[in-house]
């Protein structure tokens, strides 16, 4: 299942405990308590012993009402992170991909940028050299606002660590971004270099 799909289930679990949480919270139990003394008082009347078997189904609605609240507060924590609103995926030949070679091998960024473009759609910009000193030891996707999902789908693509995919950084590592959407940087991890 791909990152949208999973999305959009984990976004229909959440709607539906939001909706039972919320009918558990605004059910109105003062009828519960008015109608208790009524039906108490009449059947304390003609039999005492069904005054005790209606408390016993009040108690076991209470009961069942907190171990409801209970188990939909125990639902476990989601371990990966939400996608804001802003991000969605984009048809690949409406994202604007910019690859920085960081390596010391020639026509790395050219390579990568002939995958995405070729086999996967995507608008691959003329691959650049990356603007850094000393080559990085892993490569890096980056991300534009409401590009996130684009950039993890790019990150895969081409076998960057997840946890490699970030927001574009204040000190790019390229001198012009040409209004890419997403910006790969290669790292000796994917491209080691020749001995």
């Amino acid at each position: 299942m791909n990152i949208a799909g999973k999305g959009v289930l984990l976004l229909g679990v959440f709607v539906a405990i939001g909706i039972i949480v919320l009918s558990e919270g605004f059910s109105d139990t003062s009828q519960n308590s008015d109608s208790l003394p009524v039906i108490q008082s009449a059947e304390e009347s003609n039999e005492p012993s069904n005054t005790s078997e209606e408390e016993n189904s009040v108690e076991e609605e209470e009961v069942a009402a907190e171990e409801a609240t209970t188990e939909q507060s125990s639902t476990p924590v989601q371990s990966e992170p939400v996608p804001s609103s802003e991000s969605v995926l984009h048809p690949p030949a409406e994202v604007r991909v910019l690859v920085a070679n960081g390596t010391e091998i020639s026509g790395a960024a050219g390579a990568i940028r002939e995958v995405l473009i070729s086999d996967q759609g995507y608008n691959g910009l003329p691959a650049v050299n990356a603007a850094t000193e000393e080559v990085p030891d892993f490569s890096f996707v980056y991300y534009a606002n409401g590009y996130e999902l684009d950039a993890r789908n790019v990150g895969l693509i081409i076998g960057v660590d997840s946890a490699n995919v970030l927001p574009m950084p204040a000190a790019l590592p390229v001198g012009d971004l040409a209004e890419a959407n997403v910006l790969v940087l290669l790292g000796s991890d994917l491209y080691p270099p020749e001995e």
